[in-house]
C-alpha cells in the first residue's frame, strides 16, 4: 500500500509541476543508470550490453534516470532465466533514441497496447510478487511527454521486448 500511495504521489507531482531541462552528456545518463542496475542484474544472471553514441541530451536528468531504471527494471522481470538486455543511445539525425532491449517473455499485441495504463499488468502475480503496483510505465508516459519525446513499445511473445525514447534535439 505504501508504494502505491508514493507512485500516485509521483503521478500528482508530475503533473502540477515545472521542470527545468539542462543539457547532459549522454555518458552521463547511461553512466548514471548503469550504477544503480549492475548490481541487480549481476545477482540474477542477466548481462547489460552498454553502447551510447556520445551526444549532448535536453533532459530533466532525474527524471530520465527514472523512465531508464523502471524500464530496466520491467526488462529484468520479464526474464526467466540466463538473459541480456541491451541498453543503447544512438544518435538519428536531430534526434537521439534510447533503446532497452530484453530476451524475455514479451507480450501478446493486445498486452501490448494497454501497457502503459495506470494498474495494468500483464503478469499480475509476478509483479505484485516483486513490488510492482502497475504505475511504473505510467509515471514513464508522463516523464516523456515532459520531455516532448515519443516512447514505443514492439514484442513478440517467446522472444522479448523492445522500448524506443526518441529525444528531440540530439546530436553533438
Amino acid at each position: 500500500m505504501e508504494a502505491l500511495s508514493f507512485k500516485l504521489m509521483d503521478l500528482i507531482v508530475l503533473k502540477k509541476q515545472q521542470f527545468k531541462m539542462k543539457i547532459v552528456p549522454a555518458s552521463h545518463l547511461f553512466e548514471s543508470v548503469k550504477t544503480v542496475i549492475s548490481p541487480i542484474l549481476r545477482r540474477e544472471g542477466i548481462e547489460l550490453i552498454m553502447e551510447a553514441d556520445e551526444s549532448d541530451l535536453l533532459i530533466e536528468t532525474d527524471l530520465m534516470i527514472t523512465v531508464c531504471l523502471n524500464l530496466l527494471d520491467n526488462a529484468r522481470k520479464s526474464i526467466e532465466s540466463k538473459g541480456y538486455i541491451r541498453f543503447m543511445g544512438e544518435i538519428e539525425k536531430e534526434r537521439y533514441k534510447i533503446t532497452i532491449a530484453d530476451n524475455g517473455k514479451g507480450m501478446e499485441p493486445e498486452e501490448l497496447s494497454r501497457i502503459t495504463e495506470a494498474f495494468y499488468m500483464t503478469d499480475q502475480s509476478r509483479s505484485r510478487a516483486k513490488g510492482g503496483v502497475g504505475l511504473g510505465l505510467t509515471i514513464c508516459s508522463q516523464i516523456i511527454e515532459i520531455h516532448h519525446a515519443e516512447m514505443d513499445f514492439e514484442s513478440v511473445p517467446g522472444h522479448g521486448t523492445s522500448v524506443n525514447i526518441v529525444l528531440k534535439g540530439g546530436g553533438e
